[in-house]
């Protein structure tokens, strides 16, 4: 199979069409919302916790701060079980929603309460994921490529796993195997969709404009206010901090800064950060979810949702069917 990643227009056209049909999913039934919800609220209070035990340090309340601070590393810790927990639920939600049934947070919790091993043992592979991922970046080129290349592995049969386990519950090791079944009905359509690494590269391209903006803007206004601000954030004069000022800037030696502004700036940008964050992994979810459900349970999927299947699960409008199973292989076997 020839995998060929497509340009940056066509990602931006794959990408609209894949929240299209990702929102009419959703809208057949609110129930889904819940766990995207609760996943973009817990990554809020990871931040939160984190600015707030900064500032109740550089305002003196130093244990005040610590406390927070070591909530945040617990919250961060535990976060990669929760997310599990969460993008387990969804996928059965998506699952009952595409067969047509009456998809419930509480059908969801009591058809998953016997994964609850499973779901600690991803939330472990995902932070040891998450440390390979930091340690990439300090090795050679050929380290880099190589760690590079496991998270990516990763990410890709992480989201293949949970619908396995949120729509069959089978282990590990029948994962395994149905993913090995799997591979024969990957079209070739799906070229440079594994990873959906069109979600990382839009995220990235809307954030970084974002943090440059955020970071001028918050020092104009420290210029600016400084002066009228909480002194706890006051970096004092500029001279102090520079020496001299060329006469030609609007400010002087005298000018106080204070660093209120940008701190608040970058907080609101590390909130955008976190939810969308949640919401591409919401939306790589659903769609491997679909995925699966369309190739290994094609006949539980309601008629009109199947048709709509073949051009999202393309990411394309057309007519190749991701479900001709006969045309990639034979039909999966059920467990």
């Amino acid at each position: 199979m020839d995998f060929e990643k497509p340009g940056m227009g066509a990602q931006f056209l794959q990408l609209g069409y894949l929240l299209k049909n990702t929102f009419t999913i959703i809208g057949r039934d609110k129930d889904i919302l819940s766990p995207i919800i609760r996943m973009s609220v817990y990554a809020v209070l990871v931040v939160v916790l984190f600015f707030a035990g900064t500032s109740a340090i550089v305002a003196g309340m130093g244990g005040t701060g610590t406390l927070l601070l070591l909530a945040m590393v617990v919250a961060f810790i535990y976060k990669f079980f929760y997310y599990n927990h969460q993008e387990l639920r969804l996928s059965r939600l998506v699952y009952d929603t595409a067969c047509g049934r009456d998809a419930t947070v509480q059908n969801a919790r009591k058809e998953l309460a016997d994964l609850k091993g499973r779901t600690r043992i991803l939330g472990l592979i995902d932070m040891a994921g998450a440390w390979v991922a930091l340690k990439r970046g300090n090795g050679g080129l050929f380290v880099r490529l190589v760690l590079g290349a496991l998270v990516e592995i990763w990410d890709l049969v992480n989201h293949f796993l949970l619908p396995v386990f949120a729509i069959d519950k089978l282990s590990f090791r029948e994962g395994g195997e149905r993913l090995r079944s799997l591979k024969d009905h990957v079209p070739e359509t799906l070229a440079g969709v594994f990873g959906i690494d069109i979600m990382a590269g839009v995220v990235r391209s809307i954030l970084g404009p974002l943090y440059l903006i955020a970071i001028i803007l918050g020092i104009i206004l420290g210029l600016a206010f400084g002066g009228v601000m909480p002194t706890a954030f006051s970096a004092g004069p500029l001279g102090d901090l520079f020496g001299s000022i060329p006469s030609a800037l609007p400010f002087d030696e005298q000018t106080l800064f204070n660093w209120l502004p940008l701190f608040m700036l970058i907080f609101l940008t590390f909130i955008g950060n976190a939810i969308l964050a949640r919401l591409v992994t919401a939306i790589k979810v659903i769609y491997f979810t679909l995925f699966y459900t369309r190739i290994a349970h094609a006949d539980a999927l309601t008629s009109d949702i199947r048709d709509e299947l073949d051009g999202y699960l393309n990411l394309r409008d057309g007519d190749a069917s991701v479900g001709d199973t006969s045309a990639s292989g034979p039909a999966m076997d059920r467990t």
